[in-house]
């Protein structure tokens, strides 16, 4: 039987050739042609399910081409048998519609429908489903694959092959043996277990992997994207303990579920229908979940899709002092996923606190999504005093004039549909501090005597302040009309930051910036610039750069460069990429360059990739693969050869599609 060769990615991550280390952090692989041996198992020791190619399976009781080594079946369960009275090896693996076991065991009298080895799995939640794999008498009956109560599992075989004081075999079950496995085939345990029955009477021994077939007893069975996940992000990064979160929900894709995963800094999600079952994704958080800056994760169906959406809470700062921000990501039918809805719900200081409440409220089909102020504590308008938040939506206060915002889900995203109004609270003390106010962010009076120059200024003054970048200079400062009435807008970049703010764009009195956190230095941001590409008489802000990492050791020493290409679109009060593509790719002097060009369709710009030129690669030594589609929401790298065609992307109204 032979193992599948897959690639492991991340975020923008390339195929990769076999055995080729990751990119990271934007680019992450960890492939293996073969999985390493297994050692002797203790309790609790984890199991390893490989995907394999069934067309490589020649079921004749004899596991020696398995890509695995057998593991040691080494507690003892029931009895106190010898070694030479029963001792045994085993493994599991898998593919798309099949699991396959095999097993070495040594016993001093196979007994055919007596003797048997048995597979159980269990599933998130509690549920244990197992089979019984009945080698046959040699030269009378055949072996056979019960379910519980001595049912005949369909469509199962098991082939022995009796040996000099034991025997051998390979068994294959389909997964519909275990109902479970119709929607959920990750975040499994599993245990195997030998039975032997040398008294002729019954079972008067067994050794296994786990000291019981129970839940708590069984060990986690990792398959081909958790054994990925292991040897590539895990290790990369020194992460070693357990996820902070792991929830097995449907969320990408088809009907199967996938696993959720936070390791400290890391978002990962993986699944059997997920990116082939073979990849998954990740992306840093930006923040650590281990020093208790992501309180929460969980899932739920908003969009009535039928998949549910991640649904995340994000505290920036550090201790006792941060600010929290909801996020809602989706991912639908994509293996990248996109934030649809975005509002800081609290904040917590020296001085106080403020937590906003979040319900999720029937909207037909879907949901809507419920802001409330919610409650203060050590802070009322007589003291508070804070920034107000420009990304997002910001905190509502418990004396501010709005009493409820109401989203629905429109155009792919949750946007405001209504807002309730109260009556607002008496301001500060006179000798005290201005509160800040989130409607006031929003359409903010323009105070007496201030031109819309100086007003624009302030602004610009007080993103300086926000962001600690009051002695830089922006290195790209375009005037363009991305957002608003028809004055132009001001697009800067500072450092690594996209910011846009106008006459015509937040009252004139607020701003908007995005980190463009895939560079790792503002140096490596080498163009900026603005184009309507939809055709909505707005432009869009288009970003040229690289994106650096150190090259595996199995490519060399040496830095992998990636040119990409990432659009962006501002979409009522906040910045989104619409778009992103890599063009070219480095290793030293070695390049492949590809083609990118804007061409004409209707209304609209359209987008063009094309193949372009190698430079001392070639289609025999060029270590990567080509890419079939989107990798992390990048368009893949054109190769010139392997007969790749220029593909074109237009505006569809919602994105932008071939």
């Amino acid at each position: 039987m032979r193992r599948r060769t897959p690639t492991h990615r991340a975020p923008g991550a390339p195929a990769l050739g076999p055995r080729l280390a990751a990119l990271a952090p934007v680019a992450l692989a960890a492939l293996t042609t073969a999985a390493a041996p297994s050692p002797a198992l203790a309790a609790g020791t984890p199991l390893a399910a490989p995907l394999v190619e069934s067309k490589w399976l020649k079921l004749d009781g004899v596991p020696k081409e398995w890509p695995v080594a057998l593991t040691s079946l080494g507690i003892r369960v029931k009895g106190k048998p010898s070694k030479a009275d029963l001792a045994a090896h085993a493994a599991i693996a898998y593919d798309d519609a099949r699991v396959y076991v095999a097993a070495d065991v040594t016993d001093d009298a196979l007994r055919g429908g007596a003797d048997h080895v048995k597979l159980v799995l269990g599933f998130p939640g509690g549920k244990v489903q197992e089979v019984a794999l009945y080698p046959g008498e040699p030269g009378k009956t055949a072996g056979v694959v019960k379910l519980p109560g001595g049912k005949v599992a369909a469509g199962a075989r098991v082939v022995e092959a009796p040996r000099s004081g034991g025997y051998t075999l390979e068994a294959s079950i389909p997964w519909s043996a275990f109902p479970e496995a119709a929607t959920t085939r990750v975040g499994l345990r599993a245990g195997l277990f030998v039975h032997d029955a040398d008294g002729g009477g019954g079972v008067d021994a067994v050794v296994g992997s786990a000291t019981s077939e129970a839940y708590g007893s069984l060990s986690p069975l990792s398959t081909e994207p958790e054994l990925a996940l292991a040897d590539g992000l895990l290790k990369s990064k020194g992460l070693h303990g357990p996820p902070k979160y792991d929830l097995v929900v449907d969320v990408a894709g088809d009907a199967m579920r996938e696993r959720v995963l936070v390791h400290e800094r890391f978002l990962v999600v993986l699944g059997p229908g997920f990116r082939k079952g073979a990849q998954y994704y990740f992306e840093d958080l930006g923040v650590d979940a281990s020093e208790g800056m992501l309180p929460a994760l969980t899932a739920r169906d908003l969009t009535g899709d039928g998949q549910a959406e991640l649904i995340l809470r994000k505290r920036t700062g550090s201790g006792a002092r941060y600010r929290e921000v909801m996020h809602v990501l989706q991912f639908g039918a994509g293996d990248a996923p996109r934030p649809i809805f975005q509002h800081e719900v609290a904040i917590s200081t020296d001085k106080g606190s403020i937590v906003n409440e979040v319900d999720f409220v029937p909207d037909g089909t879907r949901m809507a999504i419920r802001v409330q102020p919610g409650k203060a504590t050590r802070y009322d308008a007589s003291n508070y005093a804070e920034g107000v938040e420009t990304t997002y939506d910001p905190l509502l206060l418990p004396w501010g004039s709005i009493k409820s915002q109401l989203y629905k889900l429109t155009g792919g995203a949750f946007t405001k549909a209504s807002e309730q109004r109260q009556a607002a609270a008496a301001g500060p003390r006179a000798d005290g501090p201005r509160p800040a106010r989130a409607e006031e962010a929003r359409a903010a009076p323009k105070p007496a005597g201030l031109s819309p120059a100086e007003m624009l200024d302030k602004v610009y003054a007080l993103y300086r302040r926000d962001r600690n970048a009051s002695s830089n200079k922006p290195r790209f400062d375009l005037g363009a009309d991305v957002a608003g009435g028809k004055e132009p807008e001001r697009v800067l970049l500072h450092d690594r930051d996209i910011v846009v703010f106008g006459k015509g764009f937040r009252g004139g009195a607020g701003y908007a910036f995005m980190t463009l956190a895939q560079f790792a230095s503002p140096a490596d941001i080498r163009s900026v610039s603005a184009r309507d590409l939809t055709g909505d008489g707005k432009a869009e802000i288009i970003v040229h750069g690289t994106v650096r990492a150190a090259a595996p050791k199995e490519a060399g020493a040496g830095t992998v460069d990636r040119d990409v290409v990432l659009i962006f679109r501002v979409e009522g009060e906040s910045i989104q990429r619409i778009f992103a593509a890599e063009v070219a790719r480095s290793l030293g002097d070695k390049k492949i360059a590809g083609e990118l060009k804007f061409v004409r369709v209707g209304d609209k710009v359209g987008i063009e990739l094309a193949p372009g030129r190698a430079v001392e690669w070639t289609e025999q030594t060029y270590p990567f693969n080509q890419d079939k589609g989107p990798v992390g929401g990048f368009e893949p790298l054109l190769l010139p050869w392997g007969g790749a065609q220029p593909v074109r992307y237009v505006w569809n109204g919602s994105t932008f599609a071939r």
